[in-house]
């Protein structure tokens, strides 16, 4: 299945994101990105599957959760 990773400002808005995504029953899991690709200095991130990211987007934007989509690897 596809993965995608939706990159926060600090790791806790990402554990907090996955938090509120297992509430929401969507799967989610806290991981450590590579800054130098995004120049942004975030280095941690919010995996999810593929399909769940219209639902995920959701839940963020509701809890005012800041993300980006990520570009890199992790």
């Amino acid at each position: 299945m596809r993965k995608i990773v939706l990159s926060t400002p600090s790791v806790t808005y990402a554990m907090k994101g996955v938090r509120l995504l297992s509430l929401a029953k969507i799967a989610a899991k806290s991981v450590k990105t590579d800054s130098s690709k995004t120049g942004s200095g975030c280095t941690h991130g919010i995996m999810i599957n593929y399909d769940d990211f219209l639902g995920a987007v959701r839940v963020l934007r509701d809890n005012d959760i800041p993300y980006s989509v990520y570009k890199g690897t992790v």
